[in-house]
């Protein structure tokens, strides 16, 4: 009890210094306007905030998450780099194979929730039409699943264990957060090194152009090897959201997938059935 009591303070206290760095930066960005959050924004900032303590994995679960994937990892018999590898490798450089690695295997990983039966759950964290720096926490736990599994394996197989792994997610969790946040920053001469929120913004954008596009979470290189880059300069007034957007609370973002399943299974079997002739 008192275990959870401490992760809960520490989330909270984590939420507050996030929302006074990102106001800040917001106001450097866009001047007092940075303050005004409307309804809409306060609703969905709610509903982000419940939707990770609720649908998805916060900190406690996400823990629980790493230790039966790397189990598993190892049960199956998969390839491990040995430690001589990193012997005598500055940390900083550990550090940056490691973000490489996990933000390859994640640019694959995040094309794959955006195609077919595994989109319903992505779309989810796509639904946010007041797209902010919590809209991060916006996620059904069946995503973030493969998300951790992704991460989990990509680190395994650099040899890597938990500390590593939990400090690949702070990390990554951080930069998450900076690229959701509502700042038209395109890093300048950095565009295609490291990804920026205006690049972000153009991944969740409600314009046919930007669909299936940016799918790299760190380094945007990615993304122009393999010709899914797009960044046709400011996003601030660029609509975001789902076509068919859920209503914004957290009981229909947790059903939304199955509920979509459902009318895919029927779609499904409605093309399948046999044509009755006269």
């Amino acid at each position: 009890m008192d275990g959870m009591l401490a992760s809960l303070a520490i989330e909270a206290v984590t939420y507050v210094a996030l929302m006074v760095v990102f106001t800040l930066l917001a106001f450097v960005s866009r001047g007092r306007d940075a303050f005004t959050w409307s309804p809409e924004l306060r609703q969905s900032a709610l509903t982000n905030v419940l939707m990770l303590h609720i649908g998805g994995l916060n900190g406690v679960l996400y823990l629980l998450t790493i230790v039966p994937l790397i189990s598993l990892y190892h049960t199956v018999g998969l390839p491990v780099l040995p430690e001589s590898v990193w012997t005598n490798v500055p940390f900083v450089l550990k550090a940056l194979v490691a973000l490489l690695v996990y933000d390859f295997s994640m640019y694959w990983v995040h094309r794959w929730l955006h195609t077919g039966w595994l989109w319903p759950a992505h779309a989810v964290h796509h639904s946010d039409t007041e797209l902010h720096f919590l809209s991060w926490s916006r996620g059904h736990f069946i995503e973030q699943f493969v998300i951790a599994a992704c991460m989990v394996f990509s680190s395994t197989w650099l040899g890597f264990g938990i500390p590593e792994i939990f400090g690949l997610a702070l990390l990554q969790g951080l930069h998450q957060h900076y690229v959701h946040a509502r700042l038209d920053w395109n890093h300048g001469f950095l565009r295609h090194v490291i990804v920026s929120p205006q690049l972000h913004r153009w991944h969740h954008a409600e314009v046919e152009a930007a669909y299936d596009k940016n799918f790299a979470s760190i380094f945007p290189f990615f993304d122009l090897m393999f010709g899914t880059y797009y960044n046709p300069g400011s996003a601030v007034a660029v609509p975001t959201g789902i076509g068919n957007n859920p209503d914004n609370n957290v009981i229909a973002l947790i059903l939304y997938p199955f509920r979509e399943w459902g009318r895919m299974l029927a779609e499904r079997r409605r093309v399948d059935a046999p044509v009755e002739t006269a």
